[in-house]
């Protein structure tokens, strides 16, 4: 009687096949991690284009904008209640009334004047940045980094209030 040969793998091929695998997969995928680039790059233009609003609202309803960023990176948006000629004004910021944005932030649960970090993602320094009536940026103007592999920037220009 003739022996039959089976046929497939070993046990020791195959775990040495996913041990093989294990290893690829560790080096190959912190590699393939594309959406956190694109959660930075959404974020920071979110918020860049939310400065340029109050900016925008600032000059247009000639009153005084804050935008606050805290430690996580959160950034909330205020205004000042009245104009800077009627109630001689004080550098206090943010101010009592909120200014609403163009569009709601879902990530901040309804919030009408925040924006709110994607997991993973900070902006730094906390700091405060006021916009005159005029447009200029009378407080925190500077250069803020989002977090990440590419560290894309904001920065807020003094003079001007151009955000960029």
């Amino acid at each position: 009687m003739a022996q039959r040969r089976g046929r497939g793998f070993t046990t020791i091929e195959l775990v040495t096949v996913m041990i093989v695998i294990g290893i690829m997969a560790y080096f190959a995928l912190p590699r393939l991690d594309i959406l956190r680039g694109f959660d930075e790059e959404g974020y920071r233009d979110k918020v860049r284009a939310s400065l340029q609003y109050a900016r925008k609202a600032a000059v247009a309803q000639r009153r005084f904008t804050c935008a606050v960023i805290d430690a996580a990176g959160d950034v909330t948006f205020t205004i000042e209640s009245v104009e800077p000629e009627n109630a001689g004004h004080s550098a206090v910021c943010p101010y009592g009334r909120p200014l609403g944005l163009p569009a709601t932030d879902a990530a901040c649960g309804g919030a009408t004047n925040m924006i709110c970090h994607p997991a993973g993602v900070t902006l730094t320094p906390a700091a405060s940045i006021q916009f005159d009536p005029l447009g200029r940026a009378t407080l925190g103007a500077g250069t803020y980094t989002v977090s990440g592999g590419g560290n894309p920037t904001i920065t807020v220009t003094g003079e001007t209030g151009h955000v960029f």
